[in-house]
């Protein structure tokens, strides 16, 4: 999971890292679910493929930031996947592990931006290199 959510964070802050294939995101995506969620071979390919046409919808329609483009494709995809995995107590896993990615790649990102703030860094909360810290 934690794989996906840095997956995720990486590619939407457009770093230094090598851009990864839609196609690779969908199939890695559908392999970290799929070690929650029991899906069959055939569930896992129309799986990987609702989640391919959500990306490619994500970039076609620049939704980056928009919330209501992203809830709607989200749902969309949600609504093929409730339908793939033809099962109510699937589908609710699918919807906790999704949840769970969600909050990791969040939390990811919190990390990246206010990386002063992380466990371990010895400057901490310290004011070093603040004007009128007295320190630097």
């Amino acid at each position: 999971m934690l794989l996906f959510a840095s997956y995720l964070v990486c590619s939407a802050q457009g770093g230094n890292t090598k851009e990864i294939p839609l196609t690779e995101r969908a199939k890695d995506i559908v392999e970290i679910l799929s070690k929650k969620v029991p899906m069959t071979k055939e569930q896992k390919d129309s799986t990987s493929a609702a989640f391919l046409k959500f990306m490619d919808d994500l970039q076609k329609y620049n939704a980056q930031g928009n919330e209501q483009i992203m809830d709607y494709l989200a749902k969309t995809r949600d609504d093929k996947i409730k339908t793939i995995l033809q099962d109510d107590q699937k589908f609710d896993l699918y919807l906790q592990t999704m949840a769970d990615l969600k909050k990791q790649m969040q939390e990811n990102q919190g990390q990246q931006r206010n990386p002063q703030y992380q466990q371990g860094n010895p400057h901490k909360n310290r004011g070093v290199g603040m004007p009128g810290s007295g320190r630097y």
